[in-house]
């Protein structure tokens, strides 16, 4: 079985939901064991969302949040719309930060996981840059190389050259991250990039009292949303490329620091982006299922 940690920006757009939704059901299933869920954008009402929602899915897990990306002026209906709902986790502030749950999660692993991050990429870097502490002796990048199998980031843009995306270009920590997670990470990174999900259109044909269309409603997206999140995961939970509908393209990633701005150089590194190998159709019903 698959462990994964999970990040997630879950503040400016609704797929961030269907992705929880496509874990917590894997999780359940026994198909994933979702180890905690990270929040890399940070707003008033996000883990007590986070929490109503999981909690509405059946699935408590731990979440942390990096207490240094608080954003404010941007409207989150859905967290407002969420958060109404019974939850456990009251505040941002009862959550670890978000590293340092990564940290004791993976040091406390008999084996290995995996990461899926779905926002901006500042997490894993904390994560690969913190010094050893009472979790582990180990360093952030050791700790990585000898408990993380691979890293899954739905980032970047590989349609064009160079390509830009917001999860790596928004914000100065996020082309900070970015950059430095693809010169130094010590394991693959799997990106799946702006154009894979954004014609595939999903959530739409859900019951309009399910909470995910409650959510998708109250973001604006009655009829449903692009599907970067959920797409990125459902990979991640399938683990098998090829019966997920893609091809790999390998090589090395790089991220410009000053613009988020991302190259590829195939056959060079341990690197990869994905291709869809079918029509958005396939992957809209697949993921629709996995939603209802």
């Amino acid at each position: 079985m698959t462990n994964i940690l999970h990040g997630t920006d879950w503040w400016t757009d609704c797929d961030d939901v269907a992705a929880l939704r496509i874990l917590c059901r894997a999780h359940k299933a026994g198909e994933i064991n979702l180890l905690g869920v990270g929040i890399d954008s940070v707003m008033e009402y996000s883990a007590p969302s986070v929490s109503a929602f999981m909690e509405n899915e059946g699935v408590n897990v731990p979440i942390g949040v990096d207490k240094r990306a608080v954003r404010e002026g941007k409207n989150c209906r859905y967290q407002h719309l969420l958060a109404g709902f019974p939850h456990s986790v009251k505040t941002n502030d009862e959550c670890e930060d978000a590293w340092r749950l990564y940290r004791k999660t993976l040091a406390a692993l008999p084996g290995k996981a995996q990461i899926t991050e779905v926002g901006f990429p500042q997490i894993i870097m904390q994560l690969m840059q913190s010094g050893p502490d009472e979790f582990s002796p180990l360093t952030g990048l050791e700790l990585v190389k000898e408990k993380v199998e691979r890293i899954w980031l739905m980032a970047g843009r590989f349609d064009r050259s160079p390509g830009r995306e917001y999860n790596l270009a928004e914000y100065p920590e996020c082309r900070e991250a970015g950059h430095y997670i693809c010169e130094n990470s010590p394991v693959p990174l799997i990106f799946l990039g702006f154009e894979v999900g954004m014609d595939v259109i999903t959530g739409g044909p859900l019951p309009e009292d399910d909470l995910l269309k409650r959510a998708f409603i109250a973001h604006g997206s009655g009829n449903g949303r692009a599907s970067w999140d959920p797409m990125l995961v459902e990979a991640a939970v399938m683990q098998d490329f090829a019966a997920a509908g893609y091809t790999a393209v390998y090589g090395k990633v790089r991220v410009d620091e000053a613009t988020g701005e991302n190259t590829f150089t195939e056959g060079e590194g341990n690197h990869c982006y994905l291709v869809k190998t079918q029509p958005n159709a396939f992957y809209a019903d697949r993921i629709n299922k996995k939603l209802r």
